[in-house]
């Protein structure tokens, strides 16, 4: 890739060269049968560092359970793993490693560290400090339940966004440096400009007063079911942290999508929509009695910074595109923690302010309503970044908080 690139393509390659280093490391790149398999090692790791017994691993990996069967057989076969009986619940299988899977783990982590430490030796000890907060920021990974998460998340999702690099020329694939530089060297990142950071704007904040015109709520309704049908909702993320038969609090439902999505991708469960404004209420009113689910639905008119609810009411509380509407976010949470039970979980996602240019121009040509689209503008303006939430939401007395950055928006994830 010729010229000076801008930060996703110089990451693109560092990440390249990180993958065939780790790819050595675990004697994937010799071009033949490897004793572990990719689902074999998360096997083995997954059985050294937490407790796994046999109908966890199909679900872990998303394979079948004849294929999971297989796949325990054939390590237990090489001498990486055994079957014990869980002597906490006797109908229960355990996977443990053996000595020579413990050993496997130990030599390959060796060579990881030995990697990294030979790598950050390039910085000092200040940059060794920033780039492993750059990296977790990056990932959002902060921990072992973040990295549970997050490959959970990335199974669901069975896939990743995609930036468009084939185009074809007089007849010929287009070659991959050209179509980058036309991305990205093109776009600006030239000279001193790689040194410098993207100027964010101050927070400018949006009406508290949400969608009440009844023109505007049906425009916006054509478009959240436009992203529902796309599969741009968070719901699978939804569902995989909540259990069977909760009752849950949608603060700021609108016209109720991911509520009702997650009513049909649970079982069992409840919602209770609160939502200031009447014709979104309607709105949603009738998207349940379409969903079949007004039995399982009520939707209250009220304001989020004094819920009308009493302490410990919810199973847990979500939100999917109006944190940035808040009059006052600190309080919001702080309403959420006191109206849901203890051990009760929060997921909050929105936009950022800080999109990237390319993002924000896809974003909004997807608005097809002039008003819709004015509207998502001023809503990035509204928006929070990372740093901002974080400290806006340091202390509020949640026992796990935590704000995970991603190219669309930001999610808040936590626990009471």
């Amino acid at each position: 890739m010729r010229g000076i690139m801008d930060p996703t393509a110089r990451i693109r390659l560092s990440l390249g060269f990180v993958s065939i280093a780790i790819n050595m490391i675990f004697g994937k790149d010799r071009g033949r049968k490897n004793l572990l398999s990719p689902g074999g090692i998360e096997v083995l790791y997954s059985a050294y560092f937490s407790k796994i017994c046999m109908g966890d691993i199909a679900g872990m990996l998303d394979i079948s359970p004849s294929s999971a069967t297989d796949l325990v057989n054939y390590l237990e076969r090489e001498g990486f793993v055994r079957r014990v009986q869980d002597t906490e619940n006797r109908r229960s299988i355990l996977v443990v490693p053996t000595e020579k899977g413990e050993e496997w783990i130990l030599d390959t982590e060796e060579k990881l560290f030995g990697f990294l430490e030979v790598r950050m030796a390039h910085l000092s000890l200040d940059e060794q400090l920033l780039f492993a907060d750059l990296c977790a920021r990056f990932t959002g990974v902060y921990d072992s339940d973040s990295l549970s998460s997050s490959v959970r998340s990335l199974r669901r999702e069975s896939g990743f966004e995609r930036v468009p690099l084939i185009f074809r020329r007089e007849g010929r694939l287009v070659r991959l440096e050209e179509a980058v530089d036309a991305r990205y060297v093109s776009a600006g990142w030239e000279g001193d400009e790689m040194n410098t950071t993207p100027k964010i704007e101050s927070r400018i904040p949006e009406t508290c007063d949400g969608i009440q015109d009844e023109v505007t709520t049906e425009e916006y309704d054509r478009m959240q079911r436009g992203l529902r049908d796309e599969g741009h909702l968070p719901v699978h993320e939804l569902a995989g942290c909540t259990r069977e038969g909760d009752h849950a609090l949608e603060i700021g439902p609108g016209p109720g999508y991911l509520g009702l999505e997650w009513l049909t991708h649970t079982e069992g469960t409840h919602l209770t929509g609160l939502e200031i404004s009447p014709a979104m209420i309607a709105i949603a009113e009738r998207n349940a009695r379409e969903y079949q689910h007004s039995d399982r639905a009520a939707y209250k008119e009220g304001n989020a910074l004094s819920m009308p609810f009493p302490d410990n009411t919810f199973d847990c509380a979500f939100s999917n595109g109006s944190m940035h509407e808040w009059e006052n976010a600190g309080q919001v949470f702080s309403e959420i923690l006191r109206v849901i039970r203890p051990g009760g979980v929060v997921f909050v996602s929105d936009l950022r302010r800080d999109l990237s240019p390319e993002i924000f121009g896809y974003m909004r040509d997807s608005c097809l309503e002039p008003e819709i689209r004015k509207g998502f503008e001023t809503s990035v303006r509204a928006s929070y970044t990372q740093e901002e939430l974080e400290t806006l939401l340091d202390g509020i007395g949640f026992s796990r908080l935590q704000v995970i950055a991603h190219p669309y928006g930001l999610v808040v994830s936590g626990e009471k």
